[in-house]
């Protein structure tokens, strides 16, 4: 009798071990994904300050220009 509460114990313990590794992988990969998606809005932030900015300087750029001779 006891060695089969012992077993039903073991299983519903690896049960809980997996379900809890399962859990963690999958907060692991929501983290990853989150770092990932952050970086991109980042990088794509400073492309479009760099643009923004390149624009701004060739349209404010009123110095004169000396002709070719």
């Amino acid at each position: 009798m006891e060695d089969k509460i012992a077993k039903d114990i073991a299983t519903q313990l690896k049960r809980i071990a997996v379900a809890l590794e399962k859990k963690n992988s999958l907060t692991e990969s929501d983290q990853k994904r989150k770092l990932k998606l952050e970086k991109l809005q980042e990088k794509n932030l400073k492309a479009e300050l760099r643009e923004k900015f390149n624009i701004d300087t060739i349209s404010n750029h009123n110095s004169p220009r000396l002709e070719e001779i």
